[in-house]
């Protein structure tokens, strides 16, 4: 187990997102939880992370460990607001960014002849910025041109004058030897002083445009990040936190503020990472083991696939298209749509719902804070969905008539009314995300009937049941706190740490590759980055895969392989491992080609602890708090219950059409369905007679 000090009793997750920044707390020893939520502060993360601690009336001295996840580099890529980043790459390969891969979306700007990739149109690194150096590594590892250090160092000059602040290294073939990149960045070590400078030797595998992506995304947000990592660690100790701050990542697990801040890029969406966290937690504890997961807070909505209870992980992942950075982390996809986003009418007359989002500031118009423009939360206002005095706890009452008069603005146009714009938009917006899912699932060869629906974050239980409606799935679960579900998957997450390596050979027993030795060295590497982080070797979990294809492809694929040495005996297993891989993805396998393994990886992971399980208590009093006008399927009910939640007693039927609200979040049951609260308070709605219940 990771070292903690166990005299403190609490554990807290800190989830700050584009809107709201969520924690949650749980005491180690009984299970009680607390949570808050406060509007993100933009520009000042840290100053609503310490406000949102402030508000669980936690004193900071009894905590134990903070898990953090946060926005502040994604924020920074999206928006173009990064730090200046000069490119050193091998000569002739400056260019590598804008040509990427040679293909283009598919879409609205297929056929679109003045379309520009994203990274020309808002580079991360300026062309005039990116300097092509005399070296060549080999497709063997071996040098073919030695490292012209001079011309590193009159590179470093131009930088210096330039004013650039951080510097990203990634030169051709460096994943099999780093001696030219090592030994640059050393020049520049030396010639700029303060600059960020990084190597692709955070993540040395093979792909050359990804890899650059990943180094220059790094540079990029590096400076960002580890800034605002500085500022909270230091606002933390002057208000009282003794504890331990851990940094979620990518590929799913935490780590140390040192260690992660060695490569900031791995932190770059660790909010959404920590919601998969979660469910897979819940996955395992509540039986339900095949889940799509859906997570709708203010700006977006991310989702992902968990079959048996296992983290889905993907070696690739796009920023925005032509920014695909490759490193082992967990697949989430995400749509532009939030409680926040927009509701407008584009350019050919079409009612569209996002991807732009009123965000925290100004927020929806109902907010009152100035927001004019209509969102799904002003239209969620209108049909009932979300009672204007429960909001957020009663800690902001919703403005109904700001709401209508901003949905006016865009009904009027359409010869709609006020109601039936809302009801439009509410289902819009179901559809969307009923579509990011199907593309994580559906695409995939994935039967959505053996799935349920996990919603989670403030908005998705609102929209949950709709969308699985559209998806034709029969169950949607609603964990507890699911406003701060994902400040709670922070806290189930262990201690983990990932590497790889690219040997670019073929799969077989003939002597020339020692498999097992390759794994071995990796796990030896993981092994030592964790023990750093406190953890005890005899506590660590090793995870293998390999990266292979056919040979003559361009494309592999990632397959875990399991525990055990790698002999002659377990190669022969490993190749028709591949093969049937193959089959079952592709519909072919092909035996007579030879399989390439591209890279090898290791992964190691380390416990926490474990948390004590929830049990859910109803409260005293009548669970029905008031019977509301509620528009669902352009159907108005006039007398719809609405139920307070910790109310609500265990395995008690809600049949629908309902709302059962809770501090930060509503769910909506539609008629034809039934909800109830199992004992560890996890909320289940079913289609009526899918369980036995009857209409």
């Amino acid at each position: 187990m990771a070292n903690s000090d166990a005299t403190l009793p609490w554990w807290v997750g800190v989830d700050v997102g584009g809107t709201f920044t969520d924690v949650i707390a749980m005491h180690r020893h009984t299970g009680e939880t607390r949570d808050h939520k406060v509007l993100t502060t933009r520009g000042r993360l840290e100053d609503g992370v310490l406000a949102a601690l402030t508000g669980l009336d936690i004193p900071l001295g009894e905590i134990a460990e903070i898990v953090h996840g946060h926005t502040a580099g994604i924020n920074a890529v999206l928006s173009r607001q990064g730090s200046s980043v000069a490119l050193l790459a091998t000569e002739g390969h400056r260019d590598l960014l804008d040509i990427g891969r040679m293909d283009r979306e598919f879409g609205p700007n297929f056929y679109d002849p003045t379309w520009l990739r994203p990274h020309q149109e808002r580079p991360v690194a300026r062309r005039r910025h990116r300097y092509g150096i005399r070296e060549r590594i080999g497709w063997d590892g071996a040098e073919v041109v030695a490292l012209d250090e001079d011309q590193v160092r009159e590179v470093a000059g131009r930088i210096r004058d330039a004013g650039i602040e951080s510097v990203a290294i990634c030169f051709l073939n460096s994943y099999l030897n780093q001696s030219h990149e090592q030994r640059a960045a050393r020049i520049l070590r030396e010639e700029l002083p303060g600059v960020y400078i990084q190597t692709s030797e955070i993540y040395p595998v093979t792909k050359e445009h990804e890899r650059t992506v990943t180094v220059a995304l790094d540079a990029y947000v590096g400076p960002i990040v580890t800034t605002y990592l500085n500022r909270l660690e230091g606002a933390l100790a002057e208000a009282g936190f003794g504890g331990t701050l851990w940094m979620m990542t990518m590929n799913g697990g935490v780590g140390s503020v040192a260690e992660t801040s060695k490569a900031p890029v791995f932190q770059l969406v660790s909010g959404p990472v920590g919601g998969v966290a979660g469910s897979v937690d819940l996955a395992r504890a509540a039986g339900d083991r095949n889940l799509l997961t859906m997570d709708m807070g203010g700006t977006s909505t991310d989702v992902a696939a968990i079959r048996d209870a296992t983290t889905p992980m993907t070696d690739t992942w796009a920023v925005e298209f032509g920014l695909t950075m490759t490193m082992p982390v967990v697949d989430v996809g995400s749509v532009g749509s939030g409680a926040g986003s927009i509701v407008h009418i584009d350019s050919v007359g079409t009612l569209r719902v996002g991807p732009e989002s009123a965000g925290s500031v100004p927020g929806p118009a109902c907010y009152g804070r100035g927001g004019e423009r209509p969102t799904l939360t002003d239209a969620c206002v209108v049909l009932g969905i979300l009672q204007p005095d429960l909001f957020a706890g009663g800690a902001l009452t919703l403005d109904v008539e700001k709401a209508r008069a901003a949905l006016k603005t865009v009904a009027d146009p359409l010869g709609m009314s006020v109601e039936e714009l809302a009801d439009g938009a509410y289902r819009l917006a179901c559809s969307d995300v009923a579509g990011s899912i199907r593309s994580i699932s559906t695409y995939r060869g994935l039967d959505l009937r053996e799935f349920g629906l996990l919603a989670f974050g403030s908005a998705g239980p609102m929209i949950a049941h709709q969308v699985a409606r559209e998806l034709g799935v029969d169950k949607v679960v609603v964990p507890q706190a699911p406003g701060e579900f994902s400040a709670f998957g922070l806290l189930t997450s262990d201690l983990r740490v990932s590497t790889a390596r690219s040997p670019m050979t073929v799969l077989s027993t003939d002597g020339g590759t020692d498999w097992e030795g390759l794994f071995t060295e990796l796990e030896e590497q993981v092994a030592s980055s964790l023990g750093t982080q406190g953890a005890a070797k005899e506590d660590i979990v090793f995870e293998r895969a390999i990266f292979a294809m056919y040979s003559g492809q361009t494309w592999d694929n990632r397959l875990d392989i399991g525990p055990g040495e790698i002999d002659d005996v377990r190669v022969k297993q490993l190749i028709g491992q591949v093969h049937d891989f193959y089959q079952q993805r592709y519909g072919f396998s092909a035996e007579e080609l030879p399989i390439i393994v591209t890279t090898v990886e290791v992964t190691g992971r380390a416990p926490r602890g474990t948390l004590p399980q929830h049990v859910s208590h109803a409260g005293e009093g009548d669970p029905v708090l008031r019977r509301a006008a509620v528009r669902l399927d352009g159907v108005t009910h006039e007398s719809a219950p609405v139920y307070r939640r910790e109310l609500l007693p265990v395995d008690e039927r809600v049949p629908g059409p309902a709302l059962i609200v809770e501090d930060y979040a509503t769910t909506v049951v539609h008629a034809g369905s039934t909800a109830t609260q199992d004992a560890a308070g996890i909320l289940r709605i079913v289609t009526d007679g899918k369980d036995g219940h009857s209409a």
